[in-house]
């Protein structure tokens, strides 16, 4: 069973705190075993604690279970172990998960208002019917729950259309330029997907490990195919031994100011104080562009549902008062 991510944002906060305090991390498993921990997270923590008893790294034993723990997750974390820097790694997640479950909670509660509207909206469309005695009360009521049976369907298959879209657009560079270029929603999967680049970036630069793992482990965490793709020009430059600023600020998939503070950072010899700096830059662009998203999207559905409901409206006082008039005065001119 998957955390959600406000569950992650807890999970990872708490072995982050224990780790910082001097635990292991087989004793920050044991101290949160003892405070009755949800059953997924429990479990989790018992399967890592029997596979390092049986010699396995703390990146295999804690990511084995890749339904439960993301290829972000897993990066950070190897990351982290491998620099002997677990606690950062862990709180770098708690952070990105904090994130994501304040950006969802501010969505799912600016929906709650709109949704009720479209139910109304609905029921309300079938009103002249039942006033004008064209239907009954449980013929109205069917064809009610027969269009919202409709409506249901057709945004269940509008959502797995876009979730194949989003999908594609983490490996195929066209179709994430593209969906970057939405207004609003292409603002916040950029933020997104930088922040999670650079919190791997400045993970790995930490932990010692080379330029080209570096560059691979976090340009496939950001889930972006842009820098993915920007990701292989990298490795082309490293193996010459050639500096990666150049790449960062002609690739185009990089921020512009960002990609020219690369450059100078890397000049400097200061890119772990840099990424640092741009790591935080971006997880709150990202807080802040996912919050206005949750916020103007619901408000233009709400606006589209005022509209279909005004309609109904002025089709229902058409049909019950106008509608006799014309009656009439067709009578008359006949």
């Amino acid at each position: 069973m998957a955390f959600s991510a406000a569950q992650k944002h807890l999970f990872y906060t708490e072995i982050a705190k224990l780790l910082e305090a001097g635990f292991g991390i087989r004793e920050a498993a044991a101290t949160m075993l003892d405070h009755r921990l949800p059953a997924a997270q429990a479990g989790l923590l018992r399967e890592m604690d029997r596979d390092l008893e049986a010699g396995q790294s703390i990146t295999e034993a804690f990511a084995k279970n890749r339904n439960v723990i993301s290829d972000l997750e897993r990066s950070i974390v190897g990351a982290g172990e491998r620099g002997g820097r677990l606690a950062p790694a862990f709180q770098h997640l708690a952070d990105y998960f904090g994130m994501l479950a304040t950006a969802r909670r501010d969505a799912l509660q600016a929906m709650i208002y709109p949704l009720v509207m479209l139910h109304l909206g609905l029921f309300i469309s079938y009103i002249p019917q039942l006033f004008s005695g064209a239907k009954t009360g449980v013929q109205v009521l069917g064809e009610f729950a027969v269009t919202l049976f409709i409506v249901y369907a057709v945004v269940f298959v509008a959502w797995l259309g876009v979730r194949a879209v989003l999908a594609s657009g983490t490996s195929n560079p066209t179709v994430d330029a593209m969906l970057n270029r939405i207004p609003l929603v292409g603002s916040a999967r950029r933020y997104m997907a930088m922040a999670r680049f650079t919190k791997v970036y400045h993970t790995c630069l930490l932990a010692g490990l080379s330029m080209q793992e570096t560059v691979e482990t976090s340009a496939q965490a950001s889930r972006s195919g842009s820098i993915i793709a920007a990701s292989h020009k990298m490795q082309e430059v490293l193996k010459e031994r050639g500096p990666l600023g150049p790449v960062f600020v002609s690739s185009g998939a990089f921020p512009a100011a960002f990609a020219r503070s690369y450059a100078t950072a890397e000049e400097s010899g200061s890119l772990d104080k840099d990424f640092a700096r741009w790591s935080k830059v971006f997880q709150d662009d990202a807080a802040r562009s996912t919050k206005t998203v949750s916020s103007a999207l619901p408000k233009l559905f709400y606006f589209l549902i005022l509209i279909f409901m005004a309609y109904k409206i002025i089709s229902f006082y058409s049909e019950s008062y106008l509608g006799p008039i014309r009656e009439l005065e067709e009578q008359y001119n006949n």
